[in-house]
Formats: C-alpha cells, sequence, structure tokens
C-alpha cells in the first residue's frame, strides 16, 4: 500500500502545474519552430511527407492526448473546485479529438483516401458535444452574470463569427469534396481538391472507385458508409466552432478575479485557438488553389490542445493546495 503510494506522488509529481508548463512552453516552441521553418507559402506548397507525418501524428496529437489525460484525471478527482462532471467532459472531449485524429491523417496519408466523411467523423462530432456541454456546464455553475455592455460585445462577436461562417460555408454548399482538418468544418471545391500526395480528391459518392489506395476492408465499409454525411458533418463542424467562440467570450468576460478565472481564461484561450485555426482552414480549403494541410496557421490547433492541458493543471495543483490547508475538506 504504501509502495502504490510512493508511485501516486511521484506521477502527481511528473505532471505537477509547474512541469505541464514548462512541457507547454517546450512543446509549442518545438511547434512553431517546425512550421515556420518547414510549412512553405500558403499556395501551391508541396509540403514534405515525413513533415506531415510529423505534424499530423506527433505534433498534434501528443498534445490532445496529454490534455485528454490530465482533464481525465480532474474528472475522476473528488471535490474539483469547478465540478468533476465538467472536467471529466473535456476529457472525454480531447482523448475523443486524438483517437479521431488519427484516422483522419490515417484516411489520407496512410490510405490515400478523400478524408472527408472518415471514421474520424464520429470522435470529432463526440469532441464538439462534449466540449459544447462542459463550457455551458462550467458557465452555468458559476453563475456568470455580464452587464449590458459586456452583453453587447457577445452579441457583436456573434454575429461577427455567424457572418465569417456564411461567407465560408456559401462556395462550398454546391460541391463538398475535398479533405478537411480534424476540428475543421468545411471542405474544398473540386478546382482545388488536389491534396498531398494526390492528384485529384476522389468523388464522395463512389468511395470505392479510387483504384490507387491500398485500404484494408474495414476501412472502406466505413468510408462508404460515412461519406455520404460528410458535408453536413462539415457544416456541422462550423457551426459548433461559432458556438464555442461565442461560450469562449462570455467566459473571458465573467471569469475575472480569483485563482480558479484563471484556468477557465486559459480554456477560452484554447477554444479561441482552435477557432482560428478551423476559420483559416476553411478559407483556405475553399479559396486556395492547390492548397495542403500543414500551413503555418494551423499551429493553433497544438496551441489550443497545451493550453487545455495547461488549464487542467492549474485547477488540479489549485484543488490539492486548498485540500492541504484545509480549504476543503
Amino acid at each position: 500500500m504504501l509502495n502504490f503510494s510512493n508511485k501516486l506522488d511521484r506521477w502527481e509529481h511528473l505532471w505537477s502545474k509547474q512541469n505541464i508548463i514548462y512541457w507547454a512552453f517546450g512543446w509549442s516552441a518545438l511547434s512553431l519552430l517546425t512550421y515556420i521553418f518547414f510549412s512553405g507559402p500558403a499556395q501551391g506548397a508541396e509540403r514534405p511527407f515525413w513533415y506531415r507525418i510529423f505534424t499530423a501524428y506527433i505534433l498534434q496529437n501528443v498534445p490532445s492526448l496529454v490534455a485528454g489525460l490530465l482533464c481525465l484525471r480532474n474528472g475522476l478527482s473528488r471535490r474539483m473546485p469547478s465540478g468533476s462532471r465538467v472536467w471529466l467532459l473535456m476529457g472525454i472531449a480531447l482523448i475523443s479529438y486524438f483517437v479521431g485524429n488519427i484516422f483522419f491523417s490515417s484516411w489520407e496519408l496512410v490510405w490515400h483516401l478523400n478524408s472527408t466523411g472518415s471514421l474520424g467523423d464520429p470522435f470529432f462530432t463526440i469532441f464538439y458535444i462534449c466540449l459544447s456541454f462542459a463550457m455551458v456546464l462550467a458557465i452555468a455553475s458559476k453563475r456568470v452574470r455580464l452587464n449590458i455592455y459586456q452583453w453587447a460585445i457577445v452579441v457583436a462577436i456573434g454575429v461577427y463569427a455567424a457572418t465569417i461562417a456564411m461567407w465560408i460555408l456559401k462556395p462550398a454548399v454546391a460541391n463538398l469534396s475535398a479533405p478537411v482538418e480534424p476540428s475543421v468544418s468545411i471542405v474544398q471545391t473540386q478546382n482545388a481538391a488536389t491534396v498531398s500526395d494526390r492528384t485529384t480528391a476522389p468523388d464522395i459518392s463512389k468511395p470505392e472507385s479510387n483504384p490507387t489506395t491500398d485500404a484494408p476492408r474495414w476501412v472502406m465499409f466505413f468510408d462508404g458508409i460515412l461519406k455520404p454525411y460528410g458535408q453536413k458533418l462539415n457544416i456541422f463542424y462550423v457551426w459548433c466552432d461559432v458556438a464555442l467562440f461565442v461560450l469562449a467570450v462570455i467566459m473571458i468576460l465573467g471569469f475575472w478575479g480569483g485563482r480558479l478565472s484563471n484556468a477557465w481564461q486559459i480554456n477560452a484561450q484554447a477554444i479561441i485557438c482552435f477557432y482560428i485555426a478551423d476559420m483559416w482552414f476553411a478559407y483556405a480549403a475553399n479559396q486556395i488553389k492547390d492548397y495542403q494541410v500543414g500551413f503555418m496557421l494551423e499551429v493553433f490547433w497544438i496551441l489550443g490542445s497545451i493550453q487545455f492541458g495547461v488549464a487542467a493543471g492549474i485547477e488540479f495543483e489549485h484543488m490539492r493546495s486548498r485540500q492541504k490547508y484545509g480549504g476543503m475538506d
């Protein structure tokens, strides 16, 4: 029993707030340097295959996995200041994002299939639903009250975000056939559908007609089932991004003062990072001919996941300090 307790203490020390912040700075620097030096221009760039593998499987997935595990740790802990259910939902969301991103990347990089309507989409849907519920629950539990001027800011930003979303969605409504990034929401037109090492994107209505793929049967099975829903899911993602962006603004305006506000302001910043990357990719995929994933602004997906992990570490440390000094229990 004592040995288990010592191991638990070492594990908690490994993922202390200070070590998480060190990890966050290091991973952010590595990601920024990689994207700055190797991403190339937005248009017409033939990005190296190793770069696309490294960014898709390592730089993006590691922080989402770590952040998801840290949020689950909070969710399974007793008496979290913001509530265990909130962090549990966030942990499920980030783990789902991690799994979905693996399927999404493999659809394109490993099996050379159009990644619109991949097996990653069910997990991305879980990500958006759980994260939205977590944000609403956090705001409701803290009884956030904004004054009339703050609500005016929220409404103005919401209208602006909705206008941008409709502008991005409009040119692609009639023809959605290009791949999308994990938490992004829209697809390229067929004239701009050249991605990665393919010359053209396959017809989403005939996924089995791609003669170059060496995908196993189970991949083709799910590809055929999910392809018809790719367009609707992408539109769903866009509006989820808008809703989460508005919730993040409410959280930034309403969570001021006290130690708990730091964690939730960082969570709000994480959502804004995801929003920036999503909207960039949505624009690029529809407006930039021959766009390939991996442009520098996509680093905001990584920064968003990192900030979720930092926020989880801050609140867990706050809970332990209150327990230690008698603020709880």
